[in-house]
């Protein structure tokens, strides 16, 4: 329950703390215009490269997990599927944007982050809450907008750990007069561990490389974009439900873009082709699927005056299976949107509102809004609330795979409610947000799909990132209740408290961090076999350590320990992680 009391000792005595410099962060994604972080209104975090590569996380789900509001279920290590709830909700009700572009497989209805290379990631924005105002389908829980790297100068990485793993990447980059090149190749891969005891007593690793090419051309009307993006590789897993135990997967994206300034007027368009392939395969039998998007988006932005700005474009896409092992009813569906957004500042109070209309041809039309406010109490203090509604249809799995399907299914669809306080000052940061979700028709099912009337999702994130002199700290606790009203249970695997610590210290050379991470008792779900509920997974703390030394100007090495204390734990039913585990790495880049 929100106890405002506690929730004020909280901020005070945080704000108590004596702090210096700062980096000012700029959003890109939250209202699709470049906006300074601390002006949007909304919860939002933004993981620069450099912030990636200090935090030294195994790969992106690991990542994703250390930030406020986001918990994280694993079916075993590095490779392996996992869950990312942001807020409470399902993996499939955060919208994941690469470079842009909606990402996914149109037959699960979300984007596997598990095999996106780290090394390929230049920056991270991830915005918790509903965004479904500007990005239609499956924002109902958050964003995260990952954008691809696009580095300046000639850089090697290198890197080996535990468990087999090992990689290496280069990236490198050349300009001449108005046309700028980029180019990034990786391969890495892991022996792995057993994920599952209790079945095949083999190892279960992964292996992957990618290409990156990329191309920007400058002219005198706006600048012009290709990209070509490859990424394969396969990974082992274990299941009950039948003898396939490896996956090959292929994902492509192609993409041209243009933006242009013609006077007060901010231009942007970008058309892409995306596919998804994966294949599961074991002794005498292969799954394979391949799903594709074709998509359009343009948007033109301006500050119409001091005070007001103003956001419209249109939004266009064809999802398609191209191939499967079995026979969809239906293969391909067509989105057409359009949305338009304001923003109104005058002295302490900010306005926010944006609206967007949806036609899917398979179910007509979908109307989405978000309205927001913000009042400047003081030089360092802002209240903000907001409200919206958000949708997702269903996948083609849900509608469409036989002895699943139901053509009958509704969208999902969620109406969202934020309350938050913040504090900014030169070197510190302190948030508290209040948030409450109600999803109707969410989608669920065993033998069938179906919709349960109701889903309720309510918590509370607070967090602190401070900065004095060469020592820094992030802190994050997020509380969540939720239900499903239908069942009275909780939904499974997301724990109600959950805290997030890293502190570091920054030398001339030299610099290493401490990382804390708690889940309490999580709910694991119904065991559909027998109908019981599954044992809670145990409380748990995770610590981890890492240092980092600049040889020279061109080399540095790092080094990191997880799981510091080998915590034998689990975050998915019958599923293992990761003992206590090491990884080197070394970067190389002259200057």
């Amino acid at each position: 329950m929100f106890k405002p009391a506690f929730a004020a000792v909280l901020v005070a005595s945080c704000c108590s703390v004596v702090a210096e410099d700062s980096v000012e962060h700029i959003s890109i994604y939250a209202n699709r215009t470049a906006t300074p972080q601390q002006e949007v209104l909304a919860s939002v975090t933004v993981l620069e490269r450099d912030d990636i590569v200090a935090r030294q996380a195994s790969d992106l789900p690991a990542l994703l997990a250390q930030l406020p509001g986001i918990n994280l279920s694993r079916d075993g290590g590095r490779g392996q599927t996992a869950g990312i709830y942001i807020r409470g909700g399902n993996t499939g009700h955060s919208l994941v944007l690469i470079d842009g572009v909606r990402s996914g497989s149109a037959t699960l209805g979300y984007k596997s982050l598990s095999m996106l290379p780290m090394e390929l990631i230049e920056r991270i924005e991830v915005v918790r809450g509903p965004r479904a105002a500007l990005y239609g389908s499956d924002a109902l829980a958050g964003v995260i907008a990952i954008t691809t790297r696009r580095s300046k100068a000639v850089e090697l990485n290198a890197n080996v750990g535990s468990y087999g793993q090992a990689g290496t990447d280069i990236s490198v980059s050349h300009s001449a007069e108005q046309l700028t090149l980029h180019a990034s190749a990786g391969v890495s891969r892991a022996d792995g561990f057993n994920v599952r005891k209790d079945l095949d007593a083999d190892k279960d690793g992964s292996n992957q490389k990618y290409i990156k090419v990329a191309a920007d051309y400058q002219t005198t009307v706006g600048q012009f974009s290709a990209q070509a993006d490859v990424n394969s590789g396969f990974y082992q897993f274990d299941t009950s439900y039948g003898v396939e135990d490896e996956a090959d997967t292929l994902n492509r994206a192609y993409l041209l873009g243009w933006q242009h300034q013609l006077g007060q007027w901010q231009h942007q368009a970008l058309l892409s082709r995306t596919l998804d392939s994966e294949a599961t395969f074991g002794p005498g039998s292969r799954s394979p699927f391949v799903t594709g998007r074709d998509e359009f988006s343009y948007q033109a932005a301006s500050d119409l005056t001091d005070n007001l700005s103003f956001l419209a474009g249109v939004n266009w896409y064809h999802e398609q299976v191209d191939k499967s092992v079995t026979a969809y009813e239906q293969t391909s569906r067509i989105n057409r949107a359009v949305f338009t957004g304001v923003n109104y500042q005058l002295n302490a109070l900010q306005l926010e509102a944006a609206v967007r209309r949806d036609l899917i041809n398979q179910y007509g039309g979908q109307n989405t809004w978000q309205l927001a406010a913000a009042y400047q109490l003081a030089e360092h203090w802002l209240v903000r609330a907001s409200r919206g509604t958000a949708f997702k249809a269903p996948t083609f799995n849900d509608l469409y795979y036989p002895g699943y399907a139901n053509p009958g299914l509704k969208p999902e669809e969620s109406e969202s409610d934020e309350i938050a306080v913040s504090y900014r000052n030169a070197g510190l940061v302190v948030q508290l947000a209040w948030f409450d979700r109600d999803v109707t028709n969410l989608i669920q099912g065993v033998e069938q799909a179906e919709n349960v009337l109701l889903a309720t999702i309510e918590g509370i994130e607070f967090s602190v990132e401070q900065q004095w002199q060469q020592f820094s700290s992030t802190f994050a606790y997020t509380w969540l209740d939720t239900e499903n009203a239908s069942t009275g249970k909780m939904l499974a695997r997301r724990p109600e408290n959950s805290i997030n610590w890293r502190g570091s210290y920054d030398a001339d050379k030299w610099s290493a961090f401490v990382t804390a991470d708690y889940q309490s008792t999580t709910y694991q779900g119904m065991d559909w076999a027998t109908g019981a509920d599954l044992p809670l997974a145990p409380s748990h703390t995770v610590w981890g350590f890492g240092v980092s030394y600049m040889v020279n100007t061109a080399l540095t090495v790092r080094a990191r320990v997880d799981n510091l204390f080998d915590k034998d734990y689990y975050t998915s039913d019958s599923y293992t992680v990761a003992g206590t585990n090491f990884g080197i790495s070394l970067s190389y880049s002259p200057r």
